[in-house]
């Protein structure tokens, strides 16, 4: 269906505009209230430039002429209507091609009634994270610093593992207001299903590859803890462990995902294009569930794990 035929069928405006500027033809919404972007009612044969509000003319004309060189793109305008809420207006400018020459542009115009629920989740958004996110946090900092607990200047077992009690229960509430902002920011998705491991019995042999030096170790001893036999390598070079994983081809690789230089993206892109087929699991702090899906792109990603790793993750990774 040509897309004046979807625009008229919609309950929006728009304007079709030919290389002179002149409109061709138009439809128009009453419950829009363009008045603030329109000068006058729009007539076959206006120069559309001249029917634009002389605020917003000068830029309505560039973006059309880029509009005839070929780029379509969306903007959205935001306007103040007297005695109202302010309005959003969303105007889309799609060129229509003739033997892949732009002859006439498409401009669509939509009210954006999206964004007044976004002002008011980016409002929640900014209290939870200059209170409710902050106080956690500078708990966290305030309980690490030892110097401020002369008491524990003993090492007494007992001391430590109270102060070490006191930074996990902030740690707690801190990622449980991190998922919460995550879950403003998006919608539920459901969960991507990965692919089973090969052979869990045999994963003798374990790749850890993450920038952070500390979660490398820490994911170390955690395995170790249950697995004593298993073969661990820690590389923190993405590139130095993928030399290692084409020499010495490990059973399972845990991947952390947001790297300087080569992200975990750009590492399992390597592994297709070197043909390095081996397992690999997820391991990342991220909870952005567009991030999941993408990961499910891979064959090779046969899970995703939220950080930090747990001793009940280990053992459903290497036992279920």
């Amino acid at each position: 269906m040509p897309i004046r035929r979807i625009c008229e069928a919609a309950d929006c405006s728009f304007f079709t505009i030919d290389k002179n500027y002149q409109l061709v033809s138009f439809k128009m919404e009453a419950h829009n209230e363009l008045d603030s972007f329109l000068l006058k009612t729009p007539s076959i044969g206006d120069f559309a430039v001249e029917i634009i509000t002389q605020k917003y003319r000068k830029n309505f004309q560039s973006l059309l002429i880029r509009c005839f060189a070929g780029h379509s793109f969306s903007i959205t305008q935001r306007f103040g209507i007297e005695n109202t809420d302010e309005l959003f207006l969303q105007i889309i400018f799609t060129p229509l091609l003739k033997a892949g020459i732009a002859e006439q542009v498409l401009c669509t115009l939509i009210n954006d009634i999206d964004h007044s629920g976004s002002l008011k989740m980016l409002g929640e958004y900014s209290h939870l994270t200059s209170h409710e996110l902050r106080a956690p946090i500078t708990n966290i900092l305030s309980l690490s610093t030892l110097t401020n607990y002369p008491q524990l200047e003993s090492f007494e077992l007992a001391k430590i593992n109270q102060l070490l009690g006191d930074i996990n229960l902030q740690a707690v509430k801190l990622d449980g207001i991190i998922k919460m902002l995550n879950s403003m920011m998006h919608k539920q998705e459901n969960e991507a299903v990965f692919g089973e491991l090969n052979e869990k019995a045999d994963t003798n042999h374990i790749v850890l590859v993450d920038d952070d030096i500390i979660t490398n170790r820490l994911h170390q001893m955690l395995i170790r803890k249950h697995y004593t036999e298993k073969k661990i390598a820690l590389f923190n070079d993405p590139e130095i462990a993928l030399g290692y994983i084409k020499e010495n081809k490990p059973d399972l690789i845990l991947l952390d995902l947001h790297m300087p230089e080569i992200d975990g993206w750009k590492f399992l892109q390597m592994m297709e294009e070197h043909e390095v087929f081996i397992d690999v699991v997820i391991v990342s702090s991220s909870i952005d569930p567009r991030e999941r899906l993408r990961a499910q792109t891979f064959m090779c990603v046969k899970d995703f794990y939220v950080k930090p790793l747990t001793s009940e993750k280990v053992k459903q990774l290497l036992e279920d």
